[in-house]
């Protein structure tokens, strides 16, 4: 209820229905609203109340009809579904990083959907997974390509071909780019972008035989905004945006083969193991932080739904974050500098 009030100002169908009343309502309607508005306001802030409406149904309009040309786009300027190409019961999803945080959600909530999930981690599922008849959990290191494409052989014989893949595994860390080590760089470029890679080319070729697919890529606000002491991990992320964005491209332009959905997930911070260390630090600082199951929510919607598409979780700065780069060289640096505010864990 709360964040559907949150949305209700942006909201031209809110807003629309405001100014019809105010304005264009006949007098049975109007003299009621005038009435009570009078009892709370001065006439010239009604009057400012209706402007402020105005503004704030040009800009959610603007908003809807931007956000749908985007998703337009997205789909290669189609408007015809595919869910109809779906058999929920008889799909396979890979899930990376299943053992813990999106990973599980994802899981739990696309198998609660009828889809079957091959559980990809280095960890053993939890517990409450572990009986689920319609999970199989295989044990891979997604850094390691001859073990991805093995277990891929291995899923293909015993599971069936995957027609879903979420790239999901994923690791952070704090530390400056001076205190970064080869071994945790390699280790958080394997785990965040080279396995999208692995997955990728172990799984694409049977979805391209077949013109239907999905490929979900989970990023982070980080892919936009880069804050002292995650370079590594921001590196990463806005890797995956471009990986997603090529992939995509790609699909369309030389496999001729834009049936193959493509979406990216970009969460702001959230409540789960990646950020465990850092967590009452953020909450110090005011950040809100998400619950998981709304980024699974928003995943599993977005499967089901057949649309490719970009996916920004982030209390409703996401538009501005994906904006940022596009924004003058002085406002970016003033915003960065908020950021800077205390660092001596870094020293």
């Amino acid at each position: 209820m709360a964040s559907i009030l949150k949305q209700a100002p942006f909201s031209p169908v809110v807003t629309g229905a405001a100014l019809l009343v105010l304005l264009k309502g006949p007098e049975s309607v109007q003299r009621p609203v005038y009435d009570y508005l009078h009892q709370l306001l001065k006439p010239h802030n009604i009057e400012r109340l209706i402007t402020a409406l105005k503004w704030l149904f040009a800009f959610g309009l603007i908003k809807n009809v931007n956000e749908a040309l985007n998703q337009f786009a997205r789909n290669n300027f189609s408007l015809r579904s595919s869910k109809a190409d779906w058999d929920w019961n008889n799909e396979i999803a890979i899930v990376t990083g299943s053992s813990s945080g999106f990973g599980a959600l994802f899981s739990k909530d696309l198998s609660d959907k009828g889809i079957h999930v091959v559980a990809i981690d280095v960890n053993p599922l939890p517990k409450h997974l572990e009986n689920n008849p319609k999970i199989t959990f295989f044990k891979c290191d997604v850094t390691d390509v001859e073990a991805v494409n093995a277990v891929a052989e291995e899923i293909k014989a015993k599971v069936g071909h995957p027609s879903i893949l979420i790239n999901n595994a994923g690791i952070g860390g704090q530390r400056t780019i001076l205190k970064t080590t080869p071994a945790q760089l390699q280790k958080l470029m394997g785990v965040n972008i080279m396995s999208h890679y692995y997955l990728v080319q172990a799984f694409l070729p049977d979805m391209l035989a077949k013109k239907k697919g999905h490929v979900v890529s989970i990023a982070s606000m980080a892919s936009f905004f880069t804050t002292p002491g995650i370079t590594d991990y921001s590196c990463s992320k806005a890797a995956v945006l471009a990986f997603n964005e090529g992939l995509s491209t790609e699909l369309r332009s030389i496999h001729r083969c834009p049936e193959i959905k493509t979406s990216i997930v970009h969460p702001f911070f959230a409540d789960t193991p990646i950020i465990a260390s850092s967590k009452t630090e953020l909450e110090k600082a005011g950040m809100k932080i998400l619950d998981p199951q709304d980024v699974s929510d928003a995943v599993v919607d977005q499967i089901l739904n057949a649309r490719s598409g970009q996916i920004l979780l982030s209390n409703g700065f996401g538009p501005i974050m994906r904006a940022f780069r596009g924004l003058p060289w002085w406002f970016q640096e003033s915003v960065k500098r908020l950021t800077e505010t205390d660092l001596s864990r870094f020293e």
